[in-house]
């Protein structure tokens, strides 16, 4: 987008040949020559009536044209047929001319109104100038053109004095890298800085962005986007109520209700500030950010206090580009198989591992598990195998007062269709768990043992293999006192589960933010196609 407005720079040459008297004192109107002349009384005025080959000076620029009404006392003229001002190597062309030396105001019309500078010209019907306040406008459409741009406007106004150039109504630039369709646009010649109000449409080969309100340094290379303002392309798009660029850096910032979507992967990440550094493709968000990742199985919604984007690039791999999303402070997410709290996170694209550090508590259907260190590998978007490392333990609820239990140092869970399957326990294994005749339970059974495997159906254990020291023991439930079935540490966390996306998600959330431009947008692109 920086480079659309490169060329900018061509419209400031058009100012000089309009600003002729730069003295402030009144300078006459000097005639030099025509074929016939004829003294009038106009209106008790004494006029000079001049035909062909008529050739005016004033100051050092020279007006040629057809015939022409002099007032010498009044110090003016009219001027008409095939008008030309000239001025070094700038020249204006129209119809007719009618310029006051006093006010040193010119006006000049016709239906093709041509100011020319090398490969600069400026077209239009009326152009408006006065070169003792350094200004010029125009009040009909017009349209600059250039080597390398094209900009057409309904109105034009330029002050050599403010270094202001400004154009309104239907503003349209074209450039080789792309196209700005405005309401209106300014630009100052000094610091190089441009501002466009209004809704604004920009256009190049790869991008569509939009705003109602921004500006672009072209000094800097520095671009604001602002108002409602957002960045399409292929496969992302970016939502802020306001967007800076910063090219030189490579560096760009979103701030207000920002939006990243990542249209190929359905990833949806949600914030107030976000920023992010081209170079090394790595993207921060803050202030209450939140993530969808969209699967038509099972989505992912994960808030935290902040977000962390690291791209990763391999030098001999296939796939050889992956992101790894650090999510830290408060982190909770919701997905329909699994549920979960911790202080930090982070999700690797590479092997779609979730680990889960500092007090992490995670739910699987029935079960409540937590440990020191949690690690979630998934495959085809299901979970696989859950590693807690630890201080591992894992719970369900059972009936009344009482709770499967499973602890050790560290415990692997393998799942098949997203269900456990089998969890193995390693160092200091313990486990407590209920066996019941029909609907009633009738024992408890708390075992003991450095490794311990448990094969689960349904939710539910199975079966119980004890491989190293084990020990056991069976208690009646009418008999059971609850300390004999409970392990140290034990805790339920029940009320802290996320229990639906909207868990996650703000009371006033939107999916995606109203594109507003893109009616004119397609209505753009087809006029383009034509």
């Amino acid at each position: 987008m920086n480079s659309i407005l490169r060329n900018f720079l061509v419209l400031p040459i058009l100012l000089g040949v309009l600003f002729t008297a730069q003295a402030q004192q009144k300078t006459r109107i000097r005639f030099e020559g025509a074929k016939s002349m004829k003294n009038l009384n106009i209106d008790g005025q004494k006029i000079i009536r001049y035909i062909g080959n008529v050739r005016f000076q004033h100051e050092n620029t020279r007006i040629v044209c057809d015939s022409a009404y002099h007032n010498p006392d009044d110090n003016w003229f009219d001027a008409f047929g095939s008008v030309t001002i000239q001025q070094g190597s700038t020249r204006i062309t129209g119809q007719t001319l009618h310029f006051d030396g006093k006010t040193s105001v010119g006006k000049i019309t016709g239906k093709e109104v041509k100011l020319i500078d090398d490969e600069t010209v400026l077209t239009t019907q009326t152009l408006f100038f006065n070169s003792k306040t350094n200004v010029a406008y125009y009040t009909t459409p017009g349209v600059i053109t250039s080597k390398q741009s094209k900009l057409s406007s309904e109105r034009g106004y330029f002050n050599r004095t403010s270094n202001l150039l400004s154009f309104a109504g239907n503003v349209v630039m074209i450039d080789p890298d792309g196209t700005i369709y405005t309401d209106s646009l300014s630009y100052n010649t000094k610091n190089e800085l441009a501002n466009f109000f209004g809704p604004t449409h920009i256009f190049n080969k790869d991008n569509f962005a939009y705003c109602e309100k921004g500006w672009y340094n072209k000094k800097l290379e520095q671009t604001n986007l602002q108002q409602k303002a957002y960045i399409l392309n292929k496969e992302n798009k970016i939502f802020g109520d306001n967007i800076f660029y910063d090219k030189a850096n490579k560096f760009a910032r979103a701030m207000g209700n920002v939006v990243l979507i990542d249209t190929l992967n359905k990833t949806y990440i949600y914030g107030q500030k976000a920023n992010y550094w081209q170079e090394t493709e790595q993207a921060e968000i803050a202030e209450n950010p939140y993530l969808m990742l969209i699967d038509n199985s099972d989505s992912l919604f994960l808030k935290a206090n902040y977000f962390k984007v690291i791209t990763k690039k391999l030098k001999q791999a296939s796939d050889s580009t992956f992101r790894i999303l650090k999510a830290l402070g408060d982190v909770a997410f919701y997905r329909r198989d699994v549920q979960g709290l911790c202080d930090s996170m982070i999700y690797n694209t590479r092997d779609s591992a979730i680990d889960m550090f500092v007090n992490p508590i995670l739910w699987n259907d029935v079960n409540q598990m937590t440990a020191d260190h949690i690690t979630i590998i998934s495959k085809n978007n299901k979970i696989n195998r859950m590693d807690f490392n630890g201080n591992a333990f894992i719970t369900s609820f059972e009936e009344d007062k009482f709770y499967n239990q499973i602890k050790g140092k560290t415990i692997t869970a393998y799942f098949t269709n997203g269900k456990a399957e089998r969890i193995d326990v390693n160092g200091n294994g313990q486990a407590v768990y209920f066996i019941r005749d029909g609907n009633a339970l009738t024992l408890a059974n708390r075992s003991e043992s450095a490794k311990i495997s448990i094969q689960v159906k349904n939710n539910k254990v199975s079966r119980v293999t004890f491989r190293e020291k084990p020990s056991s023991n069976l208690y009646p439930i009418a008999k059971v006192e609850l300390e004999d079935v409970m392990l140290k540490g034990f805790k339920w966390h029940e009320a802290k589960r996320p229990s639906s996306k909207y868990s996650i998600l703000p009371k006033n959330f939107k999916p995606q933010p109203v594109e507003l431009g893109e009616k004119k947008r397609t209505e753009i692109l087809q006029n383009t196609s034509k």
